[in-house]
């Protein structure tokens, strides 16, 4: 096949065709800093940011669901530690002032009903503290988060347990979910329960011996270990979240540093392609100008 000028004139232009879109390529990467802003122009690499990018969507909600966990289970660590404040008031109120058995004098009865009348008081500022909310939703509720847990209403069902039994969770990172707050049958429900049976056995109206009060007082107290065991066990939850989050942001940087290395693109690099490539692009002007002016008795010789 014989190599006309017209051949290589076209030849030619071809190649400074591609040169200027690879310098266009080039000087969108100086502006952007990215290899590449299309999937078509690295689909491997851009299949891996799209990967990274996902991972890293995933693990910001993780990072909020975290930190909704720890406020949750800080608020109930909270009521927990003042209901366990509020039963032993309610022990020493008890052993101070439950004493004597029936007919007691008037001095016991007024002593009794005193404590009685404090012991309601601590009882309706328990049932208050469990009925805590966050936003719109009770903490203690289980999954009738809407509905307070524990009956307010004054008469025999005050401090009932009305809520649900299903324990809240939340996924902290990929396949990991924790209970982000008991709910309010497991430890709060039987505190609340022993504070009232020492209220009802301390009333004078019920004519319940220093004995019986004394058996309510030690049920009280076996409440309060229980409350203990609450307390671990959500500062066992809280730990394994904060480890979690951490584990989760080390993750997080270095699926950034990875899609960093395949998407940004060196400046110092990217310059001196571009340079390199007008220098060429600059060569293939004047070898076409060359071309396109030669007369064919000079193609001939």
């Amino acid at each position: 096949m014989r190599i006309t000028n017209a051949i290589l004139r076209e030849q030619n232009l071809r190649d400074i065709q591609g040169n200027l879109a690879r310098m266009a390529e080039l000087q969108q990467q100086i502006a952007t800093g990215k290899r590449f802003t299309r999937v078509e122009q690295d689909p491997l690499a851009a299949a891996q940011v799209l990967r990274a990018d996902r991972g890293i969507r995933a693990i910001d909600q993780f990072a909020k669901n975290g930190t909704t966990a720890q406020v949750r289970l800080g608020a109930e660590e909270a009521v927990v530690q003042h209901i366990d404040d509020l039963l032993r008031q309610g022990r020493d109120f008890a052993l101070s002032f439950g004493k004597g058995n029936p007919p007691y004098t008037t001095q016991q009865a007024s002593q009794r009903q005193t404590a009685a009348d404090q012991l309601t008081r601590l009882l309706e500022e328990a049932i208050s503290l469990a009925n805590t909310k966050i936003g719109n939703e009770y903490i203690l509720a289980g999954e009738k988060s809407t509905t307070p847990p524990f009956d307010p209403a004054a008469g025999p069902t005050l401090g009932n347990y009305q809520g649900g039994t299903a324990a809240r969770k939340t996924e902290i990172a990929e396949g990991v979910f924790v209970n982000v707050n008991h709910s309010g049958d497991e430890f709060v429900a039987p505190a609340i329960a022993a504070l009232k049976a020492l209220r009802d056995a301390v009333d004078p109206a019920n004519n319940q011996t220093e004995a019986q009060v004394q058996t309510e007082v030690t049920n009280v107290f076996m409440q309060s270990q229980q409350l203990l065991v609450s307390l671990a066990e959500t500062g066992t939850t809280g730990a394994q979240v904060v480890s979690t989050l951490k584990n989760n942001l080390t993750l997080k940087n270095d699926l950034q540093n990875t899609k960093g290395l395949l998407q940004d693109t060196p400046m110092e690099e990217t310059v001196a392609k571009l340079l390199s490539l007008q220098t060429t692009i600059e060569a293939s002007y004047a070898a076409t100008s060359r071309l396109l002016s030669l007369t064919l008795t000079d193609y001939l010789r």
